[in-house]
């Protein structure tokens, strides 16, 4: 069930999910806050209420790429084929130049992110991810290979991201903005 609270000049809506987890935390993919928390524990309005500020500032991200959204377009002419093909050529490269071995190389359809690395050195990769840029592609691919390096998203994976691609925060605006349209092509599929 959504509930209703207003954040600033934004009215928001959120979900809450009660599972089996140790701490309560915060998820905001779209328009729609969730609140993961443990059993029996029912803190939802202190919690969005201690968090209001971050949630402000990346619901105004998403809103505002959203209105960049509609200047974008998705590649609907790559086949999967190609898409595959161009992958594991990235991977081939950019694991050479980060000196990592990877085990296996999945394409998935993910609904909340474009790829993921696992502790097995499998790397995992969207398969909507075809209808964006290759240069964005190829981003993708980098930052699941430096997973390899550093698992988690700290200062030092972002100093090897950097590394490579000084201007990373905008291309992870630039996957949000075509995030949306992914999940527009998607809605209207289903």
């Amino acid at each position: 069930m959504l509930k209703k609270t207003k954040i600033n000049d934004i009215e928001v809506e959120y979900e809450v999910i009660h599972r089996n987890v140790k701490y309560a935390r915060l998820e905001i993919k779209t328009d729609i806050i969730r609140l993961i928390m443990p059993f029996n524990y029912n803190k939802d309005e202190e919690i969005i209420k201690n968090h209001e500020k971050w949630i402000y500032k990346k619901l105004s991200r998403i809103r505002a790429s959203q209105k960049e959204a509609d200047n974008k377009e998705l590649n609907l002419l790559r086949t999967n084929k190609e898409f595959r093909a161009m992958v594991l050529l990235f991977i081939d490269e950019l694991s050479k130049e980060l000196k990592v071995n990877i085990n296996k190389v999945y394409f998935k359809r993910m609904k909340t992110r474009w790829g993921s690395c696992s502790s097995k050195k499998n790397i995992n990769i969207n398969i909507y991810l075809m209808h964006l840029p290759s240069y964005l592609i190829e981003y993708v691919v980098y930052h699941e290979l430096a997973h390899l390096v550093e698992m988690g998203h700290n200062k030092k994976f972002w100093n090897i991201i950097s590394n490579k691609y000084p201007n990373y925060k905008n291309m992870e605006d630039e996957l949000l903005i075509y995030w949306l349209l992914v999940r527009k092509l998607i809605d209207n599929n289903a």
